[in-house]
């Protein structure tokens, strides 16, 4: 029998551990400071580096040292023997570690379950729980599958207005050249008022999730990573929010296997009626 475990409060103190980490090392040189390059490819700051170790410190005292799969940006895959029908926890201990190295206070952690299953792939329908929190704001952002998600406690609701246009999209991409060739070329102002690039992709799924955004973008040259979605996707899908793949390949966004070497560019709105019209704008086949 599956042991009942109170994701809820494991993720929030996991968090809490690794927030408290960057903040006690978040002074001019540390922010800066990079130690090596980590699993997922990118360049890892110090400040990610005691993130990770917090979070996983936690986790072992919540869950037990054997009882899980750690799956993080910067270590990579964790896994005790014999762990086939373990709980996978996927880590990215600093999302937005551009902003955080060079002092844009807009940055997040991100945590999420998958379920457990000796036979099935980590996807984007196997996420179980996720929980964001903002590193400077304390915002926290949490979805348990089947159960909505919360920001501060308070559920958010499905919104499922259509406006005339996009009040606000949101665009995650650190390439200016393909944002401008591929994302936004044709994109006008009947379509869209204003254009954040925030800089979190985890946060940006959570200002879809809430209403702040009208719709989001995550896309990468050669495909956004997914092991940086999980969590966000679940709060923004429990609150409603649908997506689709940019490439037109995929069908359903949630038989997408999540981890290193898959990839998607994907799009999100609140409801399907903002989503078909502005993925057939932003379609890259």
């Amino acid at each position: 029998m599956e042991k009942k475990i109170d994701w809820t409060n494991v993720l929030r103190r996991a968090a809490k551990s690794g927030r408290n980490a960057i903040l006690r090392n978040y002074d001019l040189a540390s922010r800066r400071k990079v130690i090596r390059r980590g699993v997922g490819g990118d360049l890892t700051l110090r400040i990610d580096d005691v993130s990770e170790r917090a979070i996983h410190e936690s986790l072992k005292r919540d869950l037990g040292r054997d009882s899980f799969i750690f799956l993080s940006e910067e270590v990579g895959e964790i896994a005790p023997p014999n762990s086939d029908s373990l709980p996978t926890i996927i880590c990215d201990p600093l999302d937005g570690s551009h902003n955080a190295q060079v002092g844009i206070p807009f940055f997040s952690l991100s945590l999420a379950v998958v379920e457990q299953s000796p036979r099935l792939p980590r996807t984007f329908g196997t996420i179980k729980a996720g929980l964001i929190t903002g590193i400077k704001t304390q915002d926290e952002y949490f979805a348990v599958k089947g159960r909505g998600a919360y920001h501060n406690g308070i559920r958010l609701k499905p919104n499922t207005t259509s406006p005339v246009r996009i009040e606000t999209l949101l665009v995650e991409t650190g390439d200016i050249d393909f944002l401008r060739d591929r994302l936004i070329r044709k994109l006008t102002g009947k379509v869209v008022y204003k254009i954040r690039i925030l800089g979190s992709a985890a946060l940006s799924y959570c200002l879809l999730a809430d209403g702040t955004a009208g719709a989001f973008i995550f896309a990468q040259p050669g495909g956004a990573r997914t092991i940086d979605s999980p969590a966000g996707y679940l709060i923004a899908r429990e609150a409603g929010c649908v997506f689709a793949d940019l490439s037109g390949k995929v069908s359903n966004v949630d038989d997408v296997e999540v981890g290193f070497n898959s990839r998607i560019d994907m799009i999100g709105a609140p409801n399907q009626r903002v989503l078909t019209p502005l993925t057939k704008l932003v379609n890259m086949r």
